[in-house]
């Protein structure tokens, strides 16, 4: 018991994880097609076909097949209503009913079998599934079935074992990066992958506090985030209407000014949360000299992920008045009001600390979006709109200007620009 309890916190663990997410950034890896919106038996059956066209016999495969086996069988039992498990002729109407074979079948109740055995060695700690090995390692030697060979007491007893602030630690950052795989949280980018990016392949000692730090996702804002302290003595905007209150945030439209170029509706448009922050976002990849980027995910292989005009979402982090840091700092996104006389910068906004997964868009010559100030639900957003349709598994880019590069002593490395050595 003591190797297993010890396998999903020591350095192999950590490497295994760190090598996930560093394999998932790989362009050929996992296009999302986990994200299954349905639910019950029916989220069960569609997570099992769709598990069949991503794995391979892969360490990444292993981990998936791990991972759909565990939300497989959370789907199914979260039908039982109070039973202890769901009605197996259930399961059956609902194979008939989408058309499954009876070759077909057998490994769906295998992959649910074993989905039970993950959920009862994780219980409240469902990031253990990136931390519990894949292959038995030196100097534990312990693999996936010496956890799964556990029953009863030893369940107990493993569970108490693990109670731990360090591997719930280490747990709770595992869990963001599943819940990324199967998109039902945005993707970001974690911290270690920007300052300590050999850190799946990492030997040497590191405490425990400074690995906690560097595993965590980088922290993210869904909406830009105003603290009106940081505007106490900032001076009014250019032309800032006389009968509105300042310091307020730069970004609300007070009533009955027009709220939103997405509709017309005044008084409970929530334009902002259904077709802003719920579009269907991109994947964290890795682009070769330009470092990650933004991958575009369309629901299904082959098919356009946006059309020209779509907003892709929305560019999001600390508001700061204007003129606090100069033009063309890097981090740093100026924001214009186009309601306002002379389109006046009304502030900045700072991507250098929490912010959305749009701080991570690289340039190109022949970029396929753009940043835009568009009205939202009663706010102006920095809107990412598609300047052409955008394909499944294309990198979604942002034309930042050659002088902006050049500020910041940046070569282009995009497709145009580049030139093999």
């Amino acid at each position: 018991m003591l190797r297993r309890v010890a396998a999903v916190q020591g350095g192999p663990a950590i490497r295994q994880f760190c090598s996930l997410i560093h394999t998932r950034r790989s362009r050929e890896t996992e296009m999302g097609l986990l994200k299954v919106d349905s639910t019950g038996i029916e989220r069960a059956l569609e997570l099992t076909k769709r598990l069949r066209v991503l794995t391979g016999r892969t360490t990444f495969g292993a981990f998936l097949t791990r991972l759909v086996q565990y939300h497989i069988a959370e789907a199914v039992d979260n039908t039982k209503a109070g039973r202890l498990r769901a009605d197996g002729a259930e399961i059956k109407k609902a194979m008939n009913k989408f058309g499954w074979k009876e070759a077909e079948r057998p490994r769906f109740f295998q992959y649910l079998r074993q989905g039970r055995s993950w959920r009862s060695i994780c219980q409240e700690h469902v990031g253990l599934l990136s931390l519990i090995p894949l292959k038995a390692e030196a100097p534990y030697g312990v693999s996936a079935n010496d956890y799964l060979s556990m029953k009863g007491d030893e369940l107990d007893t493993f569970a108490q074992m693990i109670d731990d602030p360090f591997i719930a630690g280490l747990a709770g950052a595992a869990a963001a990066f599943q819940d990324m795989v199967l998109g039902t949280r945005h993707d970001a980018v974690f911290v270690w992958e920007k300052s300590q990016p050999q850190l799946h392949t990492w030997e040497s000692y590191m405490a425990e506090a400074t690995l906690l730090d560097m595993l965590r996702p980088h922290p993210s804002y869904e909406d830009c985030c105003y603290d009106k302290k940081d505007f106490a003595d900032a001076p009014k905007p250019p032309c800032w209407p006389k009968d509105w209150a300042w310091p307020m945030d730069p970004l609300e439209i007070p009533l009955p000014h027009k709220q939103c170029d997405l509709c017309d509706d005044a008084n409970d448009c929530c334009c902002r949360r259904t077709k802003v922050i719920a579009a269907r976002k991109p994947q964290i990849k890795s682009f070769g000299e330009q470092g990650v980027g933004l991958q575009a995910l369309a629901t299904h292989e082959g098919d356009l992920a946006y059309h020209k005009g779509d907003i892709i979402g929305q560019l999001t982090g600390r508001l700061v008045p204007k003129d606090s840091h100069p033009y063309n700092s890097l981090w740093i996104v100026e924001m214009r009001r186009f309601d306002l006389e002379g389109d006046p910068i009304v502030c900045q906004i700072d991507v250098g600390g929490p912010a959305s997964t749009f701080r991570n868009l690289n340039h190109s010559c022949r970029s396929s979006a753009r940043f835009i100030p568009r009205r939202a639900s009663g706010r102006w957003i920095m809107a990412v709109e598609a300047t052409r349709d955008v394909r499944h598994g294309e990198q979604i880019t942002i034309n930042f200007g050659k002088a902006f590069l050049r500020n910041q002593g940046i070569r282009c490395e995009c497709e145009i620009c580049h030139v093999p050595t």
